[in-house]
């Protein structure tokens, strides 16, 4: 039986898609608040506080998860108040259906183009503290 995915479920499958590899709950919620207010890619969600957190986001990714579309592993943390952290990946499935990317191209390219800026800007901190040392 094909899964049923609303828009927002796919560009958020496609946003791990892009990104290419596992991303914290926390990350998961800083990038999709970038590509809202940053990027006017809405997909829904209303965020609060400070790093920004979505209900409806976090209650998005668990059905992902039971769906068998994205994996929740566990990495431990650098102290006692951090011991495990969550992060998700995703599954063959779920890159099967995000590499379809079955929405807006438009909507795909700026998920790409946010990915690549965020890297890109990762990497340029990297690059400063090699050259640094």
């Amino acid at each position: 039986m094909p899964i049923k995915l609303d828009q927002s479920e796919k560009r958020l499958l496609y946003l791990f898609y892009a990104y290419g590899k596992a991303i914290s709950r926390r990350k998961v919620h800083e990038l999709v608040y970038i590509l809202q207010n940053e990027h006017g890619l809405d997909l829904g969600f209303t965020f609060a506080g400070q790093p920004p957190f979505s209900k409806s986001l976090d209650e998005m990714l668990k059905r992902l998860v039971q769906r068998g579309l994205l994996k929740l592993v566990y990495t431990t943390g650098a102290n006692y108040l951090n011991l495990y952290k969550p992060y998700y990946k995703l599954t063959d499935k779920g890159a099967r259906i995000a590499s379809r990317s079955d929405f807006a191209k438009a909507d795909k390219e700026t998920i790409e183009k946010m990915v690549s800026s965020i890297k890109g800007a990762k990497n340029a901190g990297e690059a400063k503290l090699t050259v640094q040392q």
